[in-house]
């Protein structure tokens, strides 16, 4: 009986000491989840050392996550993201990328009901952990278009729902990503995404899941007329003051941090160019 306590309590200790996740969700709806999470061991949060927080803005995101690509088998490569889960990933997504610490990452799920046959219906579901990994926004995708088993155990989820998994699977995954424009594959199951990258910024066509049907879709962060000259044109620094050279400094700055938006950037160069530090933000007495 002894025997029995101890062990009872050595296991009970052991439980407490080990591996915590400690879970914040940022954005539901019936379909798309959204969390913040951390890992704690012996109460201590394990480093991870991610450029978190930082801010994007949700239409880039919408852009990015509407590129992604896979294919199964010998097929032709899908969209990996469904078009209509694209606005509430993006949403979701930027509002904890901006919250989330360094050793923080951000996870989602977004789950669909397909029917088959007009009879049976398939629950499938795509999840993913996303952070800032240097200049790259990394996406490690746990599963992608899964059949959510009948027998699924929900209990093992706070509110009965599908669970996103704590880690990635050392198994081989069934989909192949397929790597797009300014994209890196990492991996069998990740995708590094260079999203100051301007190809971000344009308008986007998002498919129907088989491809048989197309839709435009304007996702804008800048103006039409912006669209027609992506690049920045800077005066030589001789015709530029020291508070115009130092505010564009800063806003450089700002923008490799992650700080400003890609649109944000391009208003407060303009101004800074012409001359109208305060409106850029840039007060002349700061400088």
């Amino acid at each position: 009986m002894r025997i029995r306590a101890l062990c009872l309590g050595l296991a009970i200790a052991l439980c407490a000491c080990g591996p915590k996740l400690i879970r914040q969700e940022v954005f539901r709806n019936d379909f798309v989840r959204v969390e913040i999470r951390r890992t704690e061991t012996q109460g201590e949060v394990v480093p991870r050392g991610h450029q978190h927080p930082f801010v994007i803005a949700d239409v880039r995101l919408a852009h990015i996550l509407a590129s992604f690509s896979h294919a199964t088998g010998e097929g032709v490569p899908r969209p990996t993201i469904r078009s209509e889960h694209v606005y509430d990933l993006a949403e979701g997504l930027s509002q904890a990328f901006e919250g989330a610490g360094p050793d923080d990452e951000v996870v989602a799920a977004a789950q669909a009901r397909d029917r088959r046959l007009s009879i049976f219906t398939e629950e499938r579901v795509t999840s993913f952990r996303a952070f800032l990994e240097g200049d790259l926004l990394v996406f490690e995708f746990f599963a992608i278009e899964e059949i959510v088993p009948r027998d699924y155990d929900r209990s093992v989820s706070d509110d009965g729902g599908y669970e996103i998994p704590h880690e990635l699977s050392s198994s081989r995954p069934s989909f192949r990503l397929v790597a797009g424009e300014a994209q890196t594959r990492r991996g069998a199951r990740g995708i590094g995404v260079d999203w100051r990258d301007p190809y971000y910024r344009k308008p986007v066509s998002l498919r129907a899941r088989y491809g048989q049907l197309r839709r435009r879709t304007i996702l804008m962060e800048i103006s039409e007329e912006e669209l027609e000259d992506l690049s920045v044109a800077t005066p030589p620094p001789e015709e530029l003051s020291d508070a115009q050279l130092r505010a564009l400094d800063e806003l450089e700055a700002a923008r490799r941090a992650g700080y400003v938006t890609e649109a944000e950037y391009r208003r407060r160069h303009r101004l800074v160019i012409a001359d109208r530090l305060e409106e850029a933000g840039y007060p002349r007495d700061a400088q």
